[in-house]
């Protein structure tokens, strides 16, 4: 089972600063590793040679002392040279037999500490020893041989804790220096960080508050930032280059806002003048009944001229039928007419009979029934003229279905059925057909523009994406739902009159 990822937002200045610091941290942990064994290990090479050259003096100046047995030189020379070096610990000189001839020690040296180290092949050779019961847990033993140690040995003892002790101040101060980097490493990793991201976090502030349907309204330049400058040379880098485009971009989204606003209301007006010539026939229709009726009462007038209670009849027919020619043509070029979107207080249910009256011949001569069902006014913010082509544009596409289904079954009886209801603080209209139905693979694209599943010469493909628009600039939502030879229902959601 796929579980749903959750995003966690990381800003980019903190993104920065913490790459940053994970590298300054792991070089300068890497930084103090080295250098503490390259700081050791060059004390241990300048003990093991100090210790050597202490050992090499002692032995120069006991060499003849030995020879001739002269001890309390032997034991001056020894006195001397640990008086000179507080850290050597012991230092006591062999003999050829290896026995002790003079010494530091005011107690006796243990046997242990005389066979644990040796010249080795004539020469010196220096050991670290591990003691116990002592000062010192551990020492640096150095055996120096006096002629091939065929006159004796010169034992030295160096105290290990002072030169840990030395190596510690040393190292102390590295770590101390490296510290420093690091905090002016990490104070550096987020300036730099704040130098980068502060640009981009000003433009991504600027785009978050671009509102796509105001665009054209507001200003929603990016501002150009502070730039260094060095003399008369400006420092620029990429982000001036991104800030830029980014404002040529809104630039020509603010154009091409503008330019597809004006395009839709050409394509409303298109949709207007293509619903218009489907609905000729029964504007014709609804003019040419009046004028027969105007026609024959002037005939009947011209006839008998002095009957005048006849011809006052006639005067008023004529009056009534081109009153309702003035209405015909009224609704119709109020219809037609091109008009920017105002909402106002209006009734739904209004609009809905105005696109029933311009569909209605049509409606009539196919054989469709249309029935409207609402049991009160439904007020909106709306604009009549607009909503009122989203309805006709449905009924005609209801009629449409209906007729093609009829091609199959010309026995089917054909209706429309429109209902309004309010649903708390919304009004929902469903606008329903027992027509043929939207094939499956048409139901993902019937609100495109100029799509279309009719036959060529049927159908622009405006009508829907037209509808889609109007009502999307409502603040409502326009959905449906489909089977085929069953019909289609379309559902209309629009937010009730609000007073305020």
């Amino acid at each position: 089972m796929n579980r749903k990822s959750k995003n966690i937002n990381i800003p980019l200045f903190w993104k920065f600063a913490i790459i940053l610091s994970f590298v300054i941290i792991i070089f300068g942990s890497i930084n103090i590793h080295l250098l503490w064994n390259s700081v050791y290990n060059s004390f241990d090479k300048e003990i093991n040679k100090r210790c050597t050259v202490l050992a090499k003096i002692v032995a120069e100046k006991s060499l003849s002392p030995l020879v001739f047995e002269d001890y309390l030189t032997l034991h001056e020379i020894l006195d001397e040279i640990k008086e000179s070096d507080p850290s050597i610990s012991y230092a006591f000189i062999l003999d050829g037999s290896d026995e002790i001839v003079a010494h530091t020690y005011d107690l006796i040296i243990p046997k242990d500490l005389i066979s644990i180290n040796k010249p080795n092949a004539g020469k010196a050779n220096i050991q670290v020893i591990q003691t116990n019961n002592f000062e010192y847990p551990v020492i640096r033993d150095i055996a120096y041989p006096i002629l091939n140690s065929d006159v004796g040995v010169v034992r030295l003892g160096i105290v290990e804790d002072q030169i840990h002790d030395e190596i510690m101040r040393v190292t102390y101060r590295l770590v101390i220096m490296i510290i420093a980097f690091f905090l002016i490493g990490l104070i550096g990793a987020f300036f730099f960080s704040y130098l980068i991201t502060s640009p981009i976090k000003n433009i991504s502030n600027k785009l978050q508050i671009i509102d796509l349907k105001n665009l054209e309204n507001e200003d929603y330049s990016i501002p150009d930032r502070k730039r260094f400058k060095i003399f008369n040379f400006v420092i620029t880098d990429e982000t001036d280059i991104l800030v830029s485009k980014l404002t040529d971009m809104i630039f020509r989204l603010k154009r091409s806002r503008v330019e597809l606003k004006e395009s839709q209301e050409s394509l409303v007006q298109a949709d207007k003048l293509a619903a218009l010539g489907t609905l000729s026939a029964g504007v014709a229709h609804e003019v040419n009944n009046p004028i027969s009726g105007i026609k024959n009462c002037i005939n009947r007038i011209n006839r008998n001229p002095e009957n005048i209670k006849q011809n006052s009849e006639y005067i008023l027919l004529i009056k009534e039928a081109i009153n309702k020619i003035e209405g015909v043509m009224s609704h119709l070029l109020s219809f037609s007419r091109k008009q920017n979107i105002v909402l106002s207080k209006i009734d739904i249910n209004r609009v809905i009979e105005n696109a029933i009256d311009l569909t209605k011949h049509e409606l009539q001569t196919k054989d469709v029934s249309i029935k409207l069902d609402y049991s009160e006014s439904n007020l909106i913010n709306g604009s009549s003229n607009h909503l009122e082509q989203v309805f006709v544009n449905l009924i005609l596409n209801s009629l449409d279905a209906i007729i093609e289904k009829r091609e199959k079954d010309k026995s089917f009886q054909a209706e429309i059925i429109i209902t309004v209801k309010r649903v708390k603080n919304r009004i929902i209209v469903h606008v329903s057909d027992n027509g043929i139905g939207i094939p499956d693979k048409s139901k993902d694209k019937i609100f495109d523009p100029f799509y279309t599943s009719k036959a060529d010469g049927k159908g622009t493909g405006l009508g829907l994406s037209v509808s889609y628009n109007i009502i999307e600039k409502h603040r409502g939502d326009i959905s449906f739902t489909s089977q085929i030879g069953i019909g289609t229902e379309f559902i209309i959601e629009l937010p009730s009159f609000d007073k305020k």
